[in-house]
């Protein structure tokens, strides 16, 4: 698994075309890739290989951090509470610096559901009740 660490502080978060800014402070967006981005198969040989691309590399856990009770958490507990699942759509982009100018990495997520019932922690930062939700994405791509 390859797991990328967003810093919240730095990545602005879209999903459906809400902005999930009620992210929080000192903590990470976590995007989990389940899947290796290729497969192997050795022969007999000595030295064959069959390598093939996987058709599910892209699928990802992305795990995010609201405030409890603050904007973000009422969307995402709406949609969690809808009859039908809804579907997400989004993007986490992170400013950076490189050469001394700004710069974002991108990434797109696209057709996810929340896969886990939310849980309530506490950040070790400001000991804020914060929401956990996890996300399955089909495909997660990252542009630079």
């Amino acid at each position: 698994m390859s797991v990328i660490t967003l810093a919240n502080d730095s990545t602005t978060l879209i999903l459906n075309g809400d902005i999930i800014d009620d992210l929080a402070e000192g903590d990470n967006i976590i995007i989990a890739l389940v899947n290796p981005a290729t497969s192997h198969t050795n022969g007999v040989k000595s030295g064959s290989v069959n390598i093939n691309a996987r058709s599910d590399q892209g699928v990802a856990d992305v795990t995010v951090r609201v405030l409890k009770f603050g904007d973000s958490d009422v969307i995402l507990a709406s949609a969690l509470n809808q009859s039908v699942p809804v579907l997400f759509q989004g993007s986490a982009k992170e400013t950076y610096f490189k050469d001394g100018t700004e710069a974002v990495e991108s990434w797109i997520l696209e057709n996810g559901s929340i896969t886990t019932q939310p849980t309530k922690t506490v950040n070790s930062t400001d000991g804020n009740a914060i929401m956990e939700y996890v996300f399955r994405f089909r495909n997660a791509s990252r542009n630079i």
